[in-house]
């Protein structure tokens, strides 16, 4: 384990004191223990179950804990396996479910198959349906199921993600670079797969650190450097003028020192004229491996996206305030956004008449009503960036006219992908 993996800090949010009762959260550096994981766990069931009472219940803490959650997952998923050479041999072990519990998991070895992540997805529901039988419910075993469940949908991940590999453009005078910006990509796919337990994108993307895994800080450095011996010819061309001009204006000099003079100076132009030249071709080949790196982080960051989705998902007894939890892929939710202004799907929704026509997502795999005006209908469809065609214009918020009933589809396409 890398000493910048040791000294990764993972901060929890600040609790109100009926979770502070339940488990008094701490800062984890490095990999958690398991009791900080379980007290992790404790005191999230115990905020889901009061997430939708009035004056205790709070959905932006509740985001604020899966994200905190993730952290450690990830903390202890890095320690765990990132080291591992052939990632491919790896077995994961679940734990053992006692009797209660129909579904017997086996070992996954290296990438698990979409059989089996959802083998583990039904045992892990199945479990947490016993979370108020304490007699039924060991917190150790659930912490470990669903520790277990982050590291398989981790390594499926990073085997479609080595299936997929972006393209390398032909030789270039920058295609070194490119070479090397793919495999810090593949390393990057390699951190950033789990679709169940957890969420940060911040302390996975690490940008400044791939920028200069990939070798731009090599083509800046023979820039900066070509720079300044064009400097130095620039020097030396100015003193030679002015040399020239001094003599120039000394008529007992001997004819020929100015024209000597002249030639050396035009030498000396016609050489930062190719330095020049040399520049701007390196500054061309820096831009596909720019743009290269930045569709990488852009991919990246719709995998967060996914993860932090999924992690809602797979939580017991989900309502429609659970929609206040999906982040967009800047990171942000409903409740923090100006694009929504500052609203939530639970504000956007209430007490409207039964004229307002429902969305009706999927939770669960049940339809629930979501009446919510056409006004709010177009910020939350902008706020996920979803049919973009539905708007006149980039920045609009408002449909276009006639398209209010394909809007509500597409939003309820979309909130049950996530949570149905």
């Amino acid at each position: 384990m890398s000493g910048a993996l040791v000294e990764q800090v993972c901060s929890p949010p600040e609790l109100p004191l009926y979770l502070k009762n339940v488990c008094e959260l701490k800062s984890i550096t490095g990999a958690p223990s398991d009791e900080e994981l379980i007290g992790i766990h404790a005191v999230i069931r115990v905020a889901n179950r009061v997430v939708d009472v009035q004056g205790v219940g709070d959905s932006m803490l509740l985001a604020r804990l899966s994200e905190h959650l993730f952290n450690a997952q990830m903390a202890r998923y890095r320690g765990k396996h990132l080291t591992v050479i052939f990632p491919e041999d790896m077995i994961y072990t679940p734990p053992t479910l006692p009797a209660h519990v129909s579904i017997r998991l086996e070992p996954v070895t290296g990438a698990p198959s979409e059989e089996e992540v959802i083998k583990v997805q039904e045992a892990t529901r199945s479990y947490q349906q016993f979370s108020n039988a304490p007699s039924l419910f060991d917190p150790r075993v659930n912490m470990e199921l669903s520790q277990h469940l982050f590291d398989i949908q981790m390594a499926r991940y990073i085997q479609r993600a080595k299936q997929n590999p972006i393209p390398v453009p032909r030789q270039t005078p920058g295609s070194r670079l490119v070479e090397r910006t793919a495999d810090v990509v593949e390393d990057l796919n390699a951190t950033t797969n789990n679709t169940g337990t957890g969420a940060n994108a911040v302390e996975l993307i690490e940008p400044g650190r791939v920028v200069a895994d990939v070798g731009i800080r090599d083509a800046l450095e023979a820039s900066n450097r070509l720079a300044e011996q064009a400097n130095r010819l620039a020097e030396r061309a100015n003193a030679l003028i002015e040399r020239s001009n001094q003599l120039m204006e000394q008529p007992s000099q001997p004819a020929n020192q100015p024209n000597s003079l002249a030639e050396q100076l035009t030498g000396i132009i016609g050489r930062l004229t190719e330095h020049l030249e040399r520049f701007d071709r390196l500054a061309e080949g820096l831009v596909k491996p720019t743009e290269a790196i930045g569709d990488t982080l852009k991919k990246m960051n719709r995998v967060l996206v996914w993860i932090q989705h999924a992690i809602v998902r797979n939580r017991q007894d989900n309502t429609i305030t659970a929609f206040d939890c999906l982040v967009n892929e800047d990171g942000e939710i409903p409740a923090l956004s100006l694009i929504t202004e500052r609203s939530s799907f639970k504000h956007a929704s209430a007490d409207n008449p039964n004229s307002v026509a429902s969305v009706n997502p999927v939770i669960g795999g049940a339809a629930r009503e979501l009446r919510i005006t056409d006004k709010w209908l177009g910020r939350f469809l902008r706020f996920y960036g979803v049919a973009e065609e539905l708007y006149d214009n980039d920045e609009n918020t408002s449909l276009k006219k006639g398209m209010e009933g394909y809007a509500r589809v597409r939003l309820r396409q979309y909130l049950s992908a996530c949570l149905g």
